[in-house]
């Protein structure tokens, strides 16, 4: 029997609501005549130190090691990680899945790791242990491996793709097996309470929350909220996110409505939220969900729809059936920013997605991602001001905006961007010193933030603020400011309270100024007021005014001997 300890990489300082679905998914997917003694170890959750790693390993004595790591910023985790492990238990193969794998080349130059499955975990992984079971762990010549498809391997010290695998659809759908994952972790991380549990706490200020809360049916609030999948894929690539799964596929209705009864029946699930890149794109499959939903007596929210594949009828008919949260990639409005993104979105579908989930009683995070190529102080004023129209006329209606610059990360168009205008520098090494620079980065700060406009990075610190403060200012302009100490009692609406008594000209230039001095101290705010005052204004990177895919495909750079097999990766599904 070959014993295979399956582990995820964490993804941030703490540990995530997100359930392990990849890991469920590849312990269902492994072939069964294989005969292999599969083991979960939940490093997400239980943040065991790397001591308590070993003794794991040594109490299971696996053959091979699977890491699933789905974001790239958590690369130095899996390289401390994979390198103890190897120092350790040199005869164990380790393999890495998941969205991480786009950066491969990096992963087997710098790590123990000794294969990369790309794309779907099936066929290619039940195909790598067939081999390694073929060959007695033994994985010296990797010429024995060249035929199986879907893997990454080094070949004369220089990563070596051997193309696509024909993936096995039906296992890449599969939902989160909760019974099988129950067996390795604490099931309560991944299948909370909906008012007390993580997820929305995290989310929601607690006066936010009581009024999301009240959108809920009564019966449902103390229940448990359970994540579901209809779908997987996406038909669109912004510059700023990558594309690791091919198309667009849905899951049989039948199989999505069966999986949702067993939730409620085994876990007392009052709601569940749609967890995939795209809800809601075929019509006809979502119909007929939905027509199940309404006679649920669930509550439900979408994480991600596009604002083209909704309408007021579908809105309505989603809140009829226990829809109360809906999330957008709103990202900006202003038209010439969500062209720079590649969104294929305008301002007036967004404005019009919030303003229907606002008159429906759907609640929605509008999230916006700023500091891109081309963003300017105008560009920044026209979402703010797009933005106030969309300002609900029921005070008591949570109105919840998320800011964040955006972050180039590999296999995004952003982060070829990047590398082209120099701010990534050319060599390996320099590029995992940049990646190892994101570990842990929150993309809310602007420490993490590589500046893509063409002001200094100083100057632009106060854009997040700004828009929060602004929209405050917007707000108590709407409903009054009687009304707003009522109803608002965040720590925000109160500086907010504070910030819009003064004159727009006089409080941005101080918010400019304080955010100057209090993120990057006294000696930089005067360097900026010297600068601005003397020193010609030089263009740097910000006058783009295009698709950014556009811009890459007329200016392409040449490759190292390291990534001339996989930066197919980087360039992603279009």
């Amino acid at each position: 029997m070959t014993k295979i300890l399956l582990m995820n990489i964490p993804g941030g300082p703490s540990a995530t609501d997100y359930a392990p679905v990849a890991i469920s998914r590849v312990m269902e997917g492994i072939d069964q005549s294989l005969n292999c003694d599969v083991s979960f170890f939940d490093l997400d959750y239980y943040r065991p130190s790397f001591d308590e790693i070993k003794s794991r390993i040594q109490a299971f004595s696996p053959r091979i090691i699977g890491f699933s790591a789905m974001l790239t910023p958590a690369y130095t985790y899996l390289k401390r990680l994979s390198n103890f492990i190897g120092d350790n238990f040199p005869d164990i193969v380790q393999v890495l899945g998941g969205q991480m794998s786009v950066i491969s080349n990096i992963i087997l130059l710098k790590t123990k790791i000794g294969f990369c499955c790309f794309g779907e975990s099936e066929p290619a992984f039940s195909d790598l242990i067939r081999r390694l079971q073929q060959n007695d762990f033994e994985i010296g010549n990797k010429d024995d491996y060249m035929d199986i498809k879907g893997l990454v391997f080094l070949r004369n010290n220089i990563p070596y793709f051997t193309g696509y695998a024909n993936e096995d659809i039906e296992k890449g759908l599969r939902q989160f097996n909760y019974n099988l994952i129950s067996k390795f972790t604490n099931l309560d991380q991944y299948i909370q309470q909906i008012d007390g549990g993580q997820h929305y706490r995290d989310r929601f200020n607690a006066g936010i929350l009581k009024k999301f809360l009240s959108l809920l049916y009564p019966e449902n609030r103390g229940k448990k909220l359970g994540i579901v999948f209809a779908s997987k894929g996406c038909v669109n690539r912004c510059s700023f996110c990558h594309r690791y799964y091919k198309g667009y596929k849905v899951i049989a209705t039948d199989d999505v409505v069966n999986y949702i009864d067993k939730l409620k029946e085994d876990c007392d699930v009052g709601m569940i939220m749609f967890a995939e890149e795209n809800f809601g794109m075929k019509g006809s499959h979502t119909q007929k969900l939905i027509e199940y939903l309404k006679g649920s007596n669930l509550n439900w929210s979408a994480g991600a729809v596009r604002v083209k594949n909704i309408d007021e009828q579908i809105i309505k008919t989603w809140s009829e059936s226990g829809c109360v949260h809906i999330n957008f990639g709103i990202e900006s409005l202003s038209q010439k920013m969500l062209d720079v993104m590649d969104k294929k979105t305008t301002v007036k579908e967004n404005i019009n997605a919030i303003k229907l989930c606002y008159k429906y009683n759907i609640f929605t995070i509008i999230g916006l991602v700023i500091g891109m190529p081309g963003e300017t102080e105008q560009t920044i004023q026209e979402t703010i001001d797009n933005l106030s129209d969309v300002i609900p006329d029921d005070i008591n209606m949570p109105y919840e905006i998320c800011v964040n610059y955006v972050q180039a990360i590999p296999g995004t168009q952003i982060y070829e961007y990047t590398r082209r205008i120099g701010l990534i520098g050319p060599s390996l090494e320099d590029e995992e010193k940049y990646i190892e620079s994101i570990y842990n980065a929150n993309a809310s700060d602007i420490d993490q933030y590589l500046n893509f406009t063409e002001y200094e990075k100083e100057e632009i610190a106060y854009w997040k603020f700004y828009i929060y403060l602004e929209l405050i200012a917007k707000h108590i302009k709407k409903h009054g400011y009687i009304n707003i100490l009522k109803n608002k009692k965040s720590r925000r609406q109160r500086v907010g309270l504070i910030y819009s008594l003064l004159p727009w000209r006089i409080r941005k230039s101080l918010l400019k100024h304080i955010v100057i001095l209090r993120f990057f101290g006294f000696n930089r705010l005067i360097r900026v007021l010297l600068k601005k005052l003397f020193a010609r204004k030089i263009k740097k990177n910000g006058n783009t005014d295009i698709s950014l895919k556009k811009l890459i495909r007329e200016t392409p750079a040449p490759l190292r001997e390291d990534e001339v097999n996989t930066i197919i990766f980087r360039r992603g599904y279009s």
